[in-house]
């Protein structure tokens, strides 16, 4: 590591566009006919989080490499690079091109950095938030609780044709989560389980309600994980008449979902995984099968809420014939609709070790880690048949039409207000609201004043 100047020029990045249509896929396989829906790459939670608490530091997000390249010409103390293990190719290059530059020091953060072959070619690897250790190149600390909230508004298109439909105000309001399952790596990358900042939660909803906004989208791992603090999101959430959506436990949906439901939820996402009892005890899901058939039942007669489910395949204790069995059983749930996955087992995870030793990792291929690829060795079947497992799978989880569904439930209106601001007044906007655009406001509570100084 170098030795940086009071003042350093830090630029931080996420990995540049393979191409000018990188959208992330909302509806990914899940809906096999037309139309769906994506989201463009446009911005970065994390380090929008950064850049609203340590502002001196400049942000990069999602550039084409001819911008990368011309960035790295101005000249910088610090690049530093926000990725996922599937965007290692990409941020491998740009490392590369930031030591032809000859930038003195490089860092990388988020969950990629936890992979084992990043601390060989960067300099500093960030795990966890990173605000606090940022500030401190700049002389200044910032403590958990002065942790402010950035915005972050993502566009919805529909496509074929990518037409925008309507613009969502994204939050994540506490870091961590407090449940321990084999196959995530939250556990890993954040140590402990605590809150955003309330006010500035506040703050940035009055912004998004303010930009013509309705709909809110709780990125956290487990919404209602601090069961105190997040009855107070909701009932911001009620008090700004704001529709939302979550993705929660199925025992914690079991005792919040109908003050939720009454406090504006529209759509709710829960990892089932899978209906097998003795293969959710394996993944240390602490989840029962009874509870999702509970959860079930008593959101079948909420019309205006939409639910997903998660569902895993892969497990090592289940056979391809096993799987379309446990499959069927899950689509007798009838959610409107479920997002699939392949047992995967990302870096520094318990999972990650027990099958590697048991079975062993035979596919490092970055863009292979997408959840959809099988990159270790299952006792019963072998990749080709695991993608077509996975197809399968899909169909009996998801029927056609699946998003007219959904929206039907989540699109409902309850009076003719919400019809227009649902319905009209959301889409027109959506067009004129660029969701590309870096918006930070004021930091507000907690002044450099008032910050701890390190060299006090």
């Amino acid at each position: 590591m170098v030795s940086l100047s009071t003042n350093p020029k830090i630029l931080l990045c996420t990995p540049f566009l393979r191409h000018q249509d990188d959208y992330f896929d909302v509806s990914d396989e899940a809906i096999y006919d037309m139309p769906k829906v994506s989201t463009p790459r446009h911005g970065s939670l994390g380090l929008r989080f950064i850049k609203q608490n340590v502002p001196e530091v400049e942000i990069l997000e999602f550039p084409t490499w001819n911008e990368y390249v011309a960035k790295l010409r101005e000249g910088w103390d610090v690049v530093g690079f926000s990725f996922h293990n599937i965007e290692l190719d990409e941020i491998t290059r740009m490392i590369e091109e930031a030591r032809f530059h000859n930038i003195p020091e490089l860092w990388a953060g988020n969950y990629g950095a936890l992979d084992d072959r990043i601390p060989s070619i960067v300099d500093r690897v960030f795990i966890g938030p990173a605000e606090d250790a940022v500030a401190q190149s700049f002389g200044y600390r910032i403590s958990r609780d002065e942790i402010e909230h950035p915005v972050l508004i993502s566009k919805i298109l529909l496509r074929p044709g990518n037409i925008p439909i309507m613009n969502i105000g994204i939050l994540y309001t506490h870091f961590g989560c407090p449940s321990k399952c084999t196959y995530c790596q939250s556990t890993t990358f954040n140590k402990k389980c605590y809150p955003v900042n309330l006010e500035s939660i506040e703050r940035v909803l009055r912004y998004y309600k303010k930009r013509g906004i309705n709909f809110i989208i709780p990125l956290d791992e487990t919404f209602g994980a601090l069961p105190d603090f997040s009855d107070k999101i909701t009932e911001l959430f009620a008090r700004y008449k704001f529709n939302w959506w979550a993705q929660t436990r199925v025992e914690v949906a079991l005792r919040k979902v109908d003050e939720w439901y009454e406090r504006g939820l529209r759509m709710l996402a829960i990892g089932v995984e899978s209906m097998n009892q003795n293969t959710l005890d394996s993944l240390n899901k602490r989840q029962k099968v009874e509870e999702v058939i509970e959860f079930t039942q008593r959101t079948d007669k909420m019309r205006y809420l939409a639910r997903m489910l998660y569902y895993q395949l892969g497990f090592p204790n289940m056979t391809a014939e096993e799987t379309v069995w446990d499959a069927v059983r899950v689509s007798k749930l009838s959610y409107e609709i479920a997002t699939v996955g392949v047992i995967t087992p990302h870096p520094q995870t318990p999972l990650w070790n027990e099958l590697d030793s048991q079975y062993g990792i035979v596919d490092r291929t970055n863009r292979h880690w997408n959840n959809a690829t099988l990159v270790w060795k299952h006792p019963h079947i072998t990749p080709p048949q695991m993608k077509e497992l996975r197809e399968v799978v899909v169909r009996i989880l998801n029927k056609p039409y699946g998003l007219f569904r959904m929206a039907k439930k989540m699109f409902r209106p309850k009076s003719p207000t919400s019809a227009w601001n649902d319905m009209i007044l959301g889409p027109a906007q959506s067009f004129f609201v660029d969701s590309q655009k870096q918006r930070f406001l004021p930091k507000f509570m907690h002044s450099r004043a008032g910050s701890k100084n390190i060299s006090a």
